[in-house]
């Protein structure tokens, strides 16, 4: 007979536990023994593995017992319940062990432990001898004491009777019980328990609450179960705030809350007072204020509190959220007023300690929460002391300071945070709910609900009027509506007049040199953007940094533009603007890409990414995804490529985003145009130059001249090129930017023949030496090397594309270092690359060094070559040799490239 345990799920991300678990089952088929002690605590998944493992024993004997908590005084309750099953055994067993098992099982006896244990042994030896056993205990160190011994006795001296032992344990309230293995369940990722969340969440969550369940609930699953079974409706879909902490509900919650009423008055007190404060220095804190370390000890002796560091921590994430929500509201006051007097050299946390331990309305203590949050630096605290502040204002008096609550927990990247405020704010909130669309919906319509603000602004606000009508046009800009543009800053400046503040000025010198710019008249737009990069490195504010930084883009100053970005988000991070670092990652991607520095660009463009994605600011991640895809087009990765292409361009189709729409089509033909596909990429480009809004940009279709022009050659396109590399030249000769200069010479020797040509394509390598981008460089290299070869002068084509080959093998621009081997090896020349020394290997060494790149030890590559491991040890020196390596970590950086894939 087999008792099963309650539930039988399958444990998502415990597949290594569950291995383990698979090979135990396996020792017992074979006439094994052996066991595993699975520790974690309270909702860590230990039940519902050893569960699993109960599931996929059909073919065993199984004994199952679950500690109950309510019988852990009586004494060998647990042995009963596991061995009751098996008691038909006993007549086997000698009288002796027999009438000592029969004693205490019965009575309870347990002044024999030793004959008892022994006893215990051999009715489970019986049991397996007919058929293998599998005995599971869960909850182990919840069970009476010479249970445990009696179990852990027999655990330790099984070996070829066919035992599969399996128990689970919390580690820190097991003491010192020794025998079996130990296996920890560590957290789970946060990717499975969001997983789990939309599997068993009582309503649909949103992306946002999902995420903060995620992270309170500290990889238990159990705890992200009961956060989520605690959420109302309106909590699920983000329109009501969960709560700080947020509740929760079920047996862990009930079991901590349970705990809680039998600690006294002292140790509920010092308790709550560590869960509501997790600041660093929070005990220092409270010995210096003459708190006893010692009030915590009943909390530590029933589990709710342990000790890290020498420092004490909530045993469990549930605990802080238990704990304060099921105190009596008076003890939950008294903490925060204490907490106010403990922090009362920092003005922030005490009068938001005050404010917690306050019901209804305030309209003192609410105007010192908003004179705190107007000199609080930090976005995420203002946002708390504004929304405070409004929640203790009489009704109809408070829109304004949920209004500054909103506007704050944007910046701190808490969108969903932000538009609860709004909400409460009222219609003044419209134009900040229409900045966030600009960054997550469709830019066309922010720009009408701007553009309307802008106007009812204009009669009593002109500078509040100048901030918005900017905000619509970047709408328009994002869009790549450049006429609606030209007219929203016409509108700006007429309404501005010579207005002198320094806020308004930067933004009409801002808007001026960009419509400039876009409509042809390069020297006027670059001098109001290099005043705009002035100002912006004056004012040192994050958004005012960003317009510095797209001025300096614009203005070809990249250098500049790198310091100015690196700048703002330093800024950013340390005001918690968090809101404002995708955008500048955004500008200092871009500038990485213009100097060629892949690594960088990368690097700044997936922290991005990623921020975007977590501020809910989807437009700014599609920017940052097709710069992705732009350096994946570079490096020839074309399913990376074309996958964040794909997916920036899905963004921009849905919410009108000319500039990333672009940008990713352009990564596109970049990569066609690295494989060899002029004419597609020619085709993809030309469209680009003729698209309108929401599928192009004025920038864009500038910056893509020189790319558009080498496609079109090399594809044999009847394209005319003139206009477009009249405006580049125009550019280049206003912003004076040695590496624009030579792009648009390299555009000419293209369009050249003869001697004519070879003369642009050297003077654009004399002024690409005054620039910074290497990878430019080399292309212009590539393209010389290339005619020259065609024109029968080897012997100078073999050194430019030997430097070119080198740059590109350095910047792992593989495409365009196929193309100049191909060329040099044309041209007579020694290909020296990566390439080029794994071709000297034999098939056989060849494979081998697939193998070992990829991971696999000698004795695994002899396994599937059906060789001795002498042998490939022999041909692995040769290999390295060979490739003049000394490593795996040298092998396999050396074949994981696209070009020597499989």
């Amino acid at each position: 007979m087999t008792r099963v345990p309650p539930t039988v799920t399958t444990p998502a991300g415990r597949d290594h536990e569950l291995a383990a678990a698979r090979r135990l089952l396996h020792a017992a088929r074979t006439g094994r023994s052996d066991a595993l002690l699975l520790t974690g605590g309270p909702g860590s998944g230990k039940s519902t593995l050893l569960a699993r493992a109960v599931t996929e024993a059909d073919d065993l004997t199984v004994l199952y017992a679950r500690a109950v908590p309510e019988e852990s005084d009586l004494a060998h309750a647990g042995l009963h319940q596991l061995l009751r099953t098996v008691l038909r055994y006993l007549p086997r067993l000698p009288a002796a062990q027999r009438g000592v098992l029969e004693e205490a099982l019965s009575l309870g006896r347990t002044d024999r432990p030793f004959p008892l244990e022994a006893a215990a042994l051999a009715l489970l030896t019986e049991a397996a001898a007919e058929h293998p056993l599998l005995v599971c205990v869960d909850d182990l160190h919840l069970m009476d004491a010479p249970s445990r011994q009696a179990i852990a006795f027999a655990a330790r001296r099984f070996s070829v009777e066919g035992v599969a032992t399996l128990l689970t344990a919390d580690a820190h309230s097991l003491g010192d019980l020794t025998g079996p293995e130990r296996l920890p369940l560590s957290p789970l990722p946060d990717p499975v328990v969001a997983d789990l969340l939309d599997e068993r969440s009582p309503h649909p969550l949103a992306a946002g609450v999902r995420a903060d369940l995620v992270a309170a609930a500290g990889g238990s699953p159990g705890a992200a179960v009961e956060l989520a079974a605690a959420l109302t409706p309106a909590q699920a879909r983000g329109d009501a705030p969960p709560g700080d902490p947020p509740r929760s509900h079920g047996n862990i919650t009930d079991t901590c809350a349970r705990l809680l009423r039998t600690l006294p008055a002292t140790a509920r007190h010092r308790l709550l007072l560590m869960l509501l404060d997790d600041a660093a220095d929070h005990h220092d804190r409270a010995e210096r204020a003459g708190l006893d370390p010692g009030d915590l000890d009943p909390a530590a002796a029933v589990g709710l509190v342990r000790h890290e560091a020498g420092r004490p921590v909530p045993a469990h994430p549930l605990v802080r959220t238990a704990c304060y929500h099921r105190s009596p509201l008076a003890e939950r006051h008294a903490a925060h007023r204490a907490l106010a007097d403990l922090y009362a050299d920092t003005p922030a946390t005490a009068i938001r300690h005050r404010a917690a331990a306050v019901a209804g309305t305030d309209p003192g203590l609410a105007a010192e929460l908003a004179a705190t949050a107007r000199t609080t630096a930090d976005h995420a605290t203002a946002a708390l002391l504004w929304e405070r502040a409004a929640e203790l204002t009489p009704a109809g008096e408070r829109e304004e300071r949920f209004l500054a609550a909103a506007r704050n927990a944007w910046l701190a990247g808490d969108q969903r945070r932000a538009r609860r405020h709004a909400q409460r704010a009222g219609d003044a909130a419209d134009p900040l709910t229409a900045r966030m669309d600009l960054r997550s919906g469709v830019a066309i319509d922010a720009y009408h609900r701007l553009r309307a603000a802008a106007e009812n602004a204009a009669a009593h606000d002109p500078s509040r009027a100048v901030d918005l009508f900017h905000q619509a046009g970047e709408a328009c800009c994002l869009a790549g509506d450049h006429e609606r543009y030209f007219a929203t800053v016409a509108r700006a400046h007429i309404l501005a007049g010579g207005s002198a503040a320094p806020r308004d000025r930067i933004l009409l010198d801002y808007m001026a040199g960009k419509s400039a710019m876009f409509q042809g008249r390069h020297t006027e737009g670059v001098g109001a953007l290099r005043r705009v990069q002035a100002v912006a490195d004056r004012l040192g504010e994050p958004d005012a940094l960003v317009l510095g930084v797209i001025a300096g883009l614009l203005c070809g100053d990249h250098i500049r533009t790198r310091a100015l970005a690196g700048r703002a988000v330093l800024i950013a991070r340390r005001t918690g603007a968090t809101a404002l670092v995708p955008q500048a990652l955004e500008f200092l991607t871009y500038a990485e890409l213009w100097f060629g520095r892949l690594s960088l660009a990368e690097e700044s463009a997936a922290e991005g990414l990623r921020t975007a994605l977590a501020t809910g600011q989807e437009n700014c991640a599609g920017h940052h995804r097709a710069a992705l895809a732009f350096v994946a087009a570079i490096r020839g990765q074309e399913a990376t490529c074309r996958e964040l292409a794909g997916a920036a361009l899905a963004t921009a189709e849905a919410h009108d985003l000319g500039l990333p729409a672009a940008l990713a089509s352009w990564a596109l033909a970049l990569l066609d145009l690295g494989a060899g596909r002029a004419r597609e990429a020619a085709v993809r480009l030309r469209a680009l130059t003729r698209s309108g809004p929401g599928q192009s940009h004025t920038a864009v279709r500038l910056l893509l001249t020189p790319h558009l022009v080498e496609a079109g050659v090399r594809g044999g396109l009847d394209i005319r090129f003139d206009a477009g590399v009249a405006i580049l030249h125009a550019w280049a000769e206003a912003i004076g930017n040695d590496t624009a200069r030579a792009l648009v010479a390299r555009c000419r020797g293209l369009l050249a023949d003869g001697e004519e040509a070879n003369g642009h394509l050297l003077r654009a390598l004399e002024l690409h030496t005054s620039g910074y981008c290497d990878f430019e460089q080399a292309r212009t290299r590539l393209l010389l090397g290339t005619r020259l070869r065609r024109s029968r002068h080897p012997g100078p084509a073999r050194e430019h594309l030997s430097e070119a080959l080198e740059t590109f093998e350095r910047l792992g621009a593989e495409p365009w270092a196929r193309q100049a081997r191909a060329e040099l090896r044309a041209a007579g020349g020694a290909v020296t690359g990566a390439e080029a020394r794994l071709a000297d290997l034999s098939p056989q060494q060849l494979r081998i060094a697939r193998h070992v790149a990829g991971g696999a030890t000698n004795r695994e590559v002899a396994a599937r070559m059906f060789l001795s491991t002498r042998t490939v040890d022999h041909h692995l020196r040769n290999i390295y040799a060979k490739l003049g390596i000394r490593s795996r970590v040298e092998l396999s950086r050396l074949i994981d490239r696209p070009a020597f894939a499989d």
